[in-house]
């Protein structure tokens, strides 16, 4: 530590010991009033506790040497005073856990601590460790550090580095937070990693007690999955691909970048000058090719301090470094080869003892995800997040409304951004970052954008960042702009090349083939024409090795070098001629080749694995050999035939030798190696599962951007009707096999939408096919080979209602209901499609209700949130209403367009169901979240249920809506637009029906206000206890209906609506709440009454939905939120499960 700052390192260490103390207290008298902490969680939070106090006096001890003028002899005292405190603690430990040893632990321990002074003991220990916390605050804000020392304290060139707790702890005191009570809890969790360094101890202090009622810092099981779920809402399916695409670092040629000069010198020439001596003049030659490289040997020392310079900024406080490379140089290799180096980590320690790294590493070819400045975020959001669950608690009640999140594509940049500086208060670990290829950001984004992120990312505090690109002008400037150092890869490469070529030439010479002379003229040759660039290396010495493999002579070989063009897009056209010249088959093979991986490698298919759904590369090699081959596509679609798994191996080789042979280099089969995810235990290595890829993004950019690759690529659309054909067939295909073979089980909205883009992008051309593949994938989704989710208990909605939407597929749909259609499945039909959201052709609802479909017919919607005991149940027209509200609430100002069309197609339909509807009064619920800024957040289904049980925002407010369908009705007759909208809301029909909703009605029945609390500020999830709105309390006033929900009924009224311009939502709505008499409920009692009152909301018992038992029973002992939230409820689905497996009538379930 640096003087003056001793004294808060000893201040901040003993507010550590008073927290764990404090803690340890509880836990001890939580045990004897029978709560089940274990003997070791006790002995591990003694641990932690007394590695506390060796920090206390390990920092008090630096305080009295560093500088007397420092030293705090009162701070010392309450020092002294805490650790005989903690001692006595201790003591009280040690009586528990004898009490523990002789079994009948609750017993034992409620008589002891009935009938003896260890009450009285703790009560005193708690009591003197909140006063020696009083204490703290006085000594800290008067004495120590006041909020003007603080705040200068920020300023000193020293601060970034004191330890990160002392960091912390003056940050929150110039931040004017003097709370000990919350500093110490804040304090309590940033400091743990320190103690346990300072303390030579590898193990995290982590977690506590599950029992609720033990307020600690332990995350529940369920709190784990929750975290977990989150965070993998910010992975993207292939996140870390393009980091697996570059070559391995083991087989770069990148070593002198850490060496020292004379290690560098050894590395190149002591080495072979000792080999020449044991292996004679083969070795002898290398040393003199390479000595005699006299422009080597001048630039020795620049190269060197071009790489000392980079080892320096990772040591150093500086905030960035560059390195810039031509196209195909090396740059992602180095940046891999960088991060994979333990004296990369070593040489960031003297830097920051807890410095972490992250990467992200560009690539335009790529997804979305892996070329956008959203996927940047993410990427490094999800690693700074974790192993971080205490943050990621902090985030879902700091934000609560990115607690649904499931899937990157849920995230915009600005949460991301939101989320990373408000944890950049919290995390206090130093960061360094590697994002290579920033000239590769996709186009829609751009240069200047990705520049204000980065620039974003490097002003944080504690905050490095590495970077590569090729030498743009646009990236230069702005290089220039910010003063950073940095190295240009192609001029400190001739060494790794040179060792490149050698290494690659020794593999293959047999028997001195060609004289050393001859040899070691090719390896100057190749790394001089070279010219830094890597990749054209790379390529060309495939081309000698193919010529010394046909045993040319050591001449033939010169002038097959000589030959070859120097610049690499001259190089992929010798490439191409090489190989393809003499055949056109072959290059028409290739080319849709080509074409097959530039439409399809920024997809991915979802299928289920081991870890739930797994993103699977788009073209998979098998794919690719089905698109190109009709006997395996008769054989699959026809279902005349199988493929075993040696066969699809078989297949897939005879591929990967074709586009071996035919492309020129220009591609590649890469494996996924996530055969152990999707498959059990195989003998064959050989992965099932490989794909295609080009061999690098200047491979890509010769074909799409020059005049030679167009003339290979051919010039007609990439997107033409017969390359599109052959793709969809490949995939069903794909889908087919390996459905039948490994029983995978893939998303069926991916494998549908496939086939329905295609559809309409070719309209009847592409029809028939369309409809075929419909055909053939029907019997997958009957067996539950496709699904929308994981869960096999959920039933699946009918086939069919996936396409009512599709103006395009009317004729299909219809076509495909049996002759003797059952009014059960056109009503469930038309129920399904009107909950999506999409809206339904006004000519295939009238189809349906010809054929007898009932739209107030109420059924189970298959919008489910994990295994929680409730369903959704609505019928075509609550369901068409309801969404039409949320979807509504979501997107009117950012998609007015949609509402446009959307309200349109909806308003005759739903008027026409209103002329059925028995009564209009019928009430549902609706769901909504306030915080204290913004406005009200309507929740669709499956949001609630993802937040039931959370410990919300503070100052959050939850509202459960009774609407009936005279409100929803006049809410989407308000929000109409258009001439067709007006024409329906003219007719005498509609106008009948409009006189006879103009009461609206909106009851709160339950609300619930988060309150911070001791188990909430810890993680401890406790159940949510509601408060019921008794009967008898008026609805909502109109003036508050139409502010609240952002509408104008139109309509007379003898209501005046009041404007209010000085309320906010959560303000009108907490004013409604006042004064309202209430009885506090369980979410349990509250989600059974909804149920049986009919209100959109069933139980799984009531749906005839029954889990495994092996699954009720698993969730039951991960302590599931289910089990916590709904007991009772569980309980019943468990028992019925039990009956079930013993009468032999419930099928297995994973």
């Amino acid at each position: 530590m640096l003087t003056g700052f001793e004294a808060l390192g000893a201040a901040s260490a003993v507010l550590q010991v008073t927290s764990f103390a404090s803690d340890l207290a509880v836990a001890c008298k939580n045990a004897y009033d029978g709560a089940t902490t274990s003997q070791d969680d006790l002995q591990r939070y003694t641990g932690q506790m007394s590695e506390a106090v060796d920090c206390v006096h390990t920092r008090c001890e630096q305080m009295n040497i560093s500088n007397s003028k420092f030293a705090s002899p009162k701070l010392q005292n309450i020092a002294k005073e805490c650790k005989d405190a903690a001692e006595k603690l201790e003591t009280e430990v040690q009586y528990v856990n004898s009490l523990q040893a002789k079994g009948d632990l609750v017993k034992s321990l409620r008589k002891a601590f009935r009938t003896s002074r260890h009450q009285k003991r703790l009560q005193a220990l708690q009591e003197s460790l909140a006063m020696y916390q009083q204490l703290m605050k006085t000594e800290l804000t008067s004495h120590l550090c006041s909020q003007s020392d603080a705040i200068y304290f920020q300023q000193d060139v020293s601060f970034r580095k004191l330890d990160a707790d002392v960091q912390f702890l003056i940050n929150q005191l110039a931040e004017g937070i003097t709370d000990v009570k919350d500093l110490v809890k804040q304090e309590h969790a940033t400091t743990r990693n320190v103690i346990i360094q300072e303390s030579a101890r590898t193990e995290l202090a982590i977690n506590s007690h599950t029992d609720s009622q033990v307020l600690e810092l332990r995350i529940t099981v369920e709190a784990e999955k929750k975290c977990e779920v989150f965070l993998q809402s910010l992975k993207a399916p292939r996140m870390n691909q393009r980091y697996n695409d570059v070559m391995d670092s083991r087989d770069a040629t990148f070593n002198q970048v850490f060496a020292t000069y004379k290690d560098m010198k050894a590395m190149y020439y002591g080495d072979s000058e000792s080999n020449n001596k044991e292996t004679g003049d083969s070795k002898g030659n290398e040393f003199s090719e390479t000595t005699r490289d006299l422009d080597c040997m001048t630039h020795m020392e620049d190269i060197h301090r071009s790489w000392a310079s980079f080892n320096s900024w990772l040591q150093s406080d500086d905030e960035m470094f560059y390195i810039l490379g031509k196209p195909g140089s090396g740059k992602s290799t180095l940046v891999k080869f960088i991060l994979d180096q333990e004296q990369t980590h070593d040489l960031l320690r003297r830097w920051s003892p807890d410095a972490i790294i992250m990467s992200y590493f560009f690539w335009k070819i790529g997804s979305e995800e892996q070329n956008s400045i959203k996927g940047l975020w993410c990427s490094l959001l999800y690693q700074r997040l974790q192993d971080q669950q205490q943050l990621i608690l902090m985030i879902r009640q700091h934000f609560s409304h990115l607690s649904s999140h499931s899937e990157c594509h849920d995230w915009s940049i600005k949460d991301l951004q939101d989320v990373w500086s408000y944890i950049t208060k919290l995390d206090t670990r130093h960061i360094c970052m590697f994002i290579d290829g920033l000239d590769e950001v996709r186009n829609q984004d751009g240069f200047s954008k990705l520049a204000q992120s980065i620039q974003l990312i490097s002003q944080l505090p504690t905050t490095k960042l590495c970077i590569s690109a090729r030498p743009e002008a646009q990236i230069v400037r702005w290089l220039r702009t910010s003063n950073a150092a940095g190295i240009l890869l192609e001029d400190l490469t001739r060494f790794d090349m040179l060792q490149f070529v050698r290494d690659r030439f020794r593999q293959i010479f047999p028997n001195n083939q060609i004289s050393s002379k001859s040899s070691q003229d090719l390896r100057q040759k190749l790394v001089g024409k070279a010219q830094g660039v890597f990749l054209w290396l790379h390529l060309a010495s495939r081309s000698i090795i193919d010529g010394i493999e046909n045993a040319d002579s050591g001449d033939m070989l010169l002038a097959r070098l000589n030959a070859l063009p120097g610049d690499l897009e001259d190089l992929y056209v010798d490439m191409w001629q090489r190989m393809n010249a003499r055949s056109t088959v072959y290059q028409e093979t290739a080319r849709r080749y080509f074409r097959y991986v530039l439409q399809m490698s920024d997809r991915v298919i979802p299928v289920k694995g081991s870890l739930g759904w797994i993103a699977l590369p788009h073209p998979l090699t098998f794919e690719i050999a089905s698109a190109e081959n009709p006997k395996i596509q008769e054989k699959v679609l026809s279902a005349t035939g199988t493929i075993r798994e040696t066969e699809i191996l078989r297949i897939c080789e005879e591929t990967e030798a074709s586009i071996s042979t035919r492309c020129a280099g220009l591609l590649e089969v890469q494996s996924t190696n996530l055969d152990h995810h999707l498959l059990e235990t195989r003998e064959d290595d050989r992965d099932p599962f490989s794909y295609l890829t080009f061999i690098h993004r200047t491979a890509h950019d010769f074909l799409t951007d020059t005049e030679a690759g167009q003339g290979i690529l051919g010039y007609e659309p990439l997107s033409n009707f017969s390359c599109q054909t052959r793709l969809l067939k490949g995939l069903i295909c794909t889908v087919m096999v390996m459905t039948s073979e490994w029983h995978l089980v893939f998303d069926s909205d991916y494998i549908m939408a496939q086939i329905t883009g295609f559809a309409n992008r070719w309209g009847n051309e592409g029809l028939k096919l369309a409809t075929g593949m419909l055909d053939v994938i029907q019997p997958l989704y009957d067996k539950g080979l496709l699904r929308y989710d994981l869960c096999p208990w959920i039933p699946q909605r009918p086939f069919l209602s996936h396409l009512t939407s599709d103006d395009l597929l009317h004729d299909f749909v219809i076509s495909r209901l049996p002759a003797e259609t059952s009014t059960h499945l056109v009503t469930s039909i038309l129920r399904c499609s009107l909950s999506s959201g999409k809206a339904l052709p006004e000519r295939m609802f009238d189809k349906l209700r010809v054929l007898g479909a009932d739209p107030h017919e109420y059924g189970v919607l298959n919008e489910t949130w994990g295994p929680q005991p409730f369903v959704r149940r609505g019928t075509g027209f609550t369901n068409l209403l309801i969404n039409f509200l949320l979807v509504v609430k979501k997107f009117e100002h950012e998609k007015p367009e949609w509402l446009y069309a959307t309200s349109q197609r909806t308003l005759g339909i739903a008027f026409d169901m209103a002329k059925t509807c028995k009564s209009l009064d019928t009430t549902v619920a609706l769901f909504a979240q306030f915080s204290e800024i913004g406005h009200m957040q309507l929740m669709s289904w499956v949001s609630y249920m993802s937040f039931a049980g959370e410990t919300f925002n503070h100052g959050s407010l939850f509202v459960v809506y009774e609407v009936n369908l005279r409100f929803l009705l006049l809410y989407l007759a308000s929000k109409a637009v258009g001439k067709l909208a007006e024409t329906v809301l003219a007719s005498p029909q509609a106008q009948n029906i409009l006189a006879n909703i103009n009461s609206p009605s909106v009851k709160v029945r339950y609300f619930w206000r988060s309150q911070v609390t001791e188990g909430n500020k810890k993680g401890i999830i406790s159940r949510p206890m509601f408060e019921r709105v008794v009967p008898g309390v008026p609805p909502m006033s109109r003036s508050d209906i139409e502010y609240l929900f952002d509408v104008d009924f139109k309509m007379s009224s003898q209501e005046l609506r009041m404007p209010n311009e000085h309320n906010s939502e959560p303000k009108t709505m907490a004013q409604y709440l006042e004064g309202t008499e209430t009885e506090e409920v369980e979410v349990e009692v509250m989600m059974t009454s909804l149920a049986a009152e009919n209100l959109g909301v069933c139980t799984y018992e009531e749906a005839g939905i029954i889990p495994s038992l092996e699954y009720l029973r698993d969730s039951r002992e991960n302590n599931n939120t289910a089990w916590r939230l709904f007991p009772l409820s569980m309980e019943r689905l468990e028992a019925a499960a039990t009956a079930m497996e013993e009468t032999g009538n419930h099928e297995s379930l994973d």
